[in-house]
């Protein structure tokens, strides 16, 4: 079950993240303006300005701060910066409809070259919050490449983020008193220090820590695993299970980086090995890649490590396809710890000749007290293990009986999804599972 510490932290997350999205309200409210106006006049300047404090907020919630992640998990960060971008065009649609109703139409007010400076930056701002969430909503419907999607999607957050914050503080009508003036520029300040240490002081430290790719391995399923070796410094310290973001062959200041499981063993360190399959434009280029190719890593990042299970009596390992990635990280840790505790790892895959990883998995077999279950939607002929997929009854056969222990989740979202209620059913205690959806972009 979460423990205590992890609890009080996710609460407190949670109330800072309130809290500051909040702070604009809460300041206008402790010291409204002096000249009141009417009910939805007030309504549209509240929505304004939590409108801009959400979208803010979306650079702390990817700003990857190794202490904001845990206990959340980075997929249910960057699944409610998904989801809230939403809520922030929401509120920013809302504050120049109640503000003008119908003249926002007939004075010309969405036009940013036909009105006044204060008002023609809200509405570029607005237009670049609209155009990000439907490019975002929509990219794999339009075959937006991702390279592209990523440039135009930092270069939109940032430009409806500053461009509101410009808005706000020239429209100034909530702004007049000197007591809510000054701490809202010192927020604003607080913002622009946030989006420049993303965006400049973040790729300035990954330029000065240089990887080099000293092998390109193929495997099975049109997958290969790149092995990175640091250049000049000691590398990163993870554990087993984690992620990093990628760029390959880029300035670190481009914006061309993706992120994808960490496949060797935290004990190899500093050697680093990522296994990518062909996915998308990333991933291609990523499988094209030639040995001595330059790369820069950020990270780790990411919970899911059988570390925060320090007393279980075993693990479980379920994976589809090359979800298979992480939990390889973490059962080839396991071996070079010595590791003789049992463990299982369910691995579903779609053909066995494309089956990655089966050979590694034998060769851990021999290593640890490891039971693999191939599960294979379309087995060749002669197959006697398990087909199909990975259902409820097929867990009942296989998982341990008594004693707690961490199961580990990764694979395609369907898989994931029926994996997750069957192990409810079964009785498996919802603090015992962790499963991570790499899905971040």
């Amino acid at each position: 079950m979460p423990t205590l510490r992890d609890l009080t932290r996710a609460g407190l997350w949670t109330g800072l993240y309130v809290l500051l999205a909040l702070f604009p309200l809460l300041l206008l409210l402790a010291a409204p303006a002096p000249r009141g106006g009417g009910f939805a006049d007030e309504l549209a300047s509240g929505l304004g300005f939590l409108a801009l404090s959400v979208m803010a907020m979306q650079f702390l919630l990817t700003a990857r701060f190794p202490w904001l992640a845990p206990p959340l998990g980075a997929d249910l960060v960057y699944a409610f910066h998904r989801h809230v971008t939403a809520i922030a065009l929401l509120f920013a649609l809302l504050h120049p409809l109640l503000l003008f109703g119908r003249a926002l139409l007939s004075a010309g007010l969405l036009l940013p070259w036909a009105t006044s400076w204060e008002i023609g930056a809200g509405v570029v701002s607005l237009y670049a919050l609209l155009l990000l969430t439907l490019t975002s909503a929509a990219r794999r419907l339009l075959r937006i490449p991702y390279d592209g999607w990523r440039r135009a999607h930092g270069l939109l957050a940032a430009a409806a983020v500053l461009l509101g914050l410009w808005h706000a503080a020239l429209a100034g009508r909530l702004l007049s008193r000197p007591v809510v003036r000054w701490p809202f520029f010192v927020w604003i300040l607080a913002w622009v220090a946030l989006l420049v240490r993303v965006r400049v002081l973040r790729p300035l430290a990954l330029r000065r820590r240089p990887w080099t790719v000293a092998a390109v391995r193929p495997e099975r399923g049109d997958a290969v695993t790149l092995v990175l070796e640091p250049v000049g410094h000691p590398g990163l310290r993870f554990r087993g299970g984690q992620f990093v973001w990628l760029t390959l062959g880029d300035s670190p200041f481009s914006g061309r980086e993706h992120p994808f499981s960490i496949s060797s063993s935290s004990q190899a360190a500093p050697r680093l090995e990522l296994t990518v399959k062909a996915l998308g434009d990333f991933s291609r280029r990523a499988q094209a890649t030639r040995p001595g190719a330059v790369a820069y890593v950020d990270g780790p990042h990411g919970t899911m490590s059988f570390d925060d299970f320090p007393d279980a009596d075993g693990h479980v390992f379920l994976a589809g396809g090359i979800g298979m990635a992480p939990c390889l990280s973490m059962l080839r840790t396991l071996a070079d710890r010595g590791d003789r505790r049992p463990h299982l790892a369910i691995h579903a895959t779609g053909s066995w000749d494309r089956t990655p990883f089966r050979e590694e998995l034998a060769a851990l077999a021999g290593r640890l007290r490891l039971q693999v279950v191939h599960v294979v939607e379309a087995p060749p002929d002669g197959w006697t293990g398990e087909r199909g997929r990975v259902t409820e009854a097929l867990l009942d056969r296989w998982l341990p009986r008594g004693g707690r222990h961490g199961y580990f989740l990764c694979g395609p979202g369907p898989m994931m999804d029926e994996v997750e209620r069957a192990l409810a059913r079964l009785g498996v205690p919802l603090g015992d599972l962790h499963a991570e959806r790499f899905d971040l972009v």
